[in-house]
């Protein structure tokens, strides 16, 4: 069984190329356990909960978050903060996975930093309050994003896509945060991601496509689907010397302990 623990599958949907269906016939078929329905901004919530819903049997969960790159003013952080509130509450609870995407994005700036800020401190806030994993997006701003993490006491997520090498891995995990990697792991030029999930231990990783985004090779070129996640796998058992059944066992049981079952 293999995971996808970070997809945002209302964008692959926005193509038109393909159904719900045809995506939930096809994580069957690629014997995929587990897939986490990731939220960027507001307009996802209840899209994402009710896709979670709709297709819980399949191992959907989801996330509620605002992606740095998204606009986070009171309004929209006090609908993030209502929504978790009334879904914790609710009988499907346990398909609610964490907090995120957010964190901070120094790379593209399509948000002030104030505000990146502020978005940040305010879902590890919400985060904290019901207990639930943060899934973070950190580009260009790891010391930034460890401070704030630190100014808040609260380590207990998913460090999404990661990007660094392993000094930068050894500063995550030793917060007590998981890793994931994402399809970029496999390019040939990603010489620090390969220094860096050479160096994290099994009991610490997740693998993830952020598809429609980041396909990995030998895919690169196409929009990237779920199921690509294998070609991952692939390269990450390879990467780390383990059999391709010992790296799905171990990143099962990460998954399966982030969200508790």
């Amino acid at each position: 069984m293999i995971i996808d623990s970070h997809v945002h599958f209302n964008m692959i949907l926005k193509d038109k190329t393909k159904s719900e269906e045809d995506i939930l016939r096809s994580l069957k078929y690629n014997n995929m356990e587990y897939a986490v329905q990731v939220s960027v901004e507001e307009r996802d919530f209840i899209w994402s909960r009710d896709f979670a819903k709709r297709n819980s049997e399949a191992g959907i969960f989801y996330t509620l978050g605002i992606h740095p790159s998204s606009k986070a003013t009171e309004n929209e952080l006090k609908t993030l903060s209502d929504f978790a509130d009334s879904e914790m509450k609710g009988k499907f609870s346990k398909l609610l996975l964490g907090i995120g995407e957010c964190g901070l994005d120094y790379y593209r700036m399509h948000q002030p930093e104030e505000m990146q800020k502020a978005s940040f401190e305010a879902q590890i806030d919400i985060a904290k309050k019901h207990k639930l994993p943060l899934i973070i997006h950190c580009r260009d701003a790891m010391d930034e994003t460890i401070r704030i993490l630190k100014d808040k006491k609260y380590y207990y997520g998913i460090m999404h896509c990661f990007a660094g090498d392993s000094k930068a891995a050894k500063l995550v995990l030793d917060m007590g945060f998981v890793l994931s990697f994402a399809g970029n792991v496999t390019y040939k030029k990603a010489v620090e991601l390969h220094d860096a999930v050479k160096y994290v231990p099994l009991d610490r990783l997740l693998l993830e496509t952020d598809s429609p985004f980041l396909t990995p090779e030998p895919e690169r070129g196409k929009s990237n689907l779920p199921e690509m996640v294998k070609h991952t796998y692939k390269f990450v058992a390879n990467s780390k010397k383990v059999s391709l059944p010992k790296l799905e066992e171990s990143i099962t049981e990460n998954f399966v302990r982030l969200i508790g079952q």
